[in-house]
């Protein structure tokens, strides 16, 4: 099964930049569960598209807000 060229698998230290979030704000979502790292031989990574998942229902979440 071919990967998505669309998918990409961030370290940490990339997150506070890719989000313009601060590291305690990175570490918020994933101990509230919001952001889930995955763990390959040993190493957290995070997947591009469940940033894009939580970017989209953040969106979401303020759109209801705004109507």
């Amino acid at each position: 099964m071919p990967l998505n060229s669309d998918r990409r698998l961030y370290q940490p230290s990339e997150l506070p930049g890719v989000l313009q979030l601060s590291q305690e704000q990175i570490d918020w979502l994933v101990n509230t569960g919001q952001l889930s790292p995955i763990f390959i031989a040993g190493e957290q990574r995070f997947d591009s598209r469940d940033i894009n998942q939580l970017i989209a229902a953040y969106k979401a979440v303020q759109s209801r807000r705004s109507h």
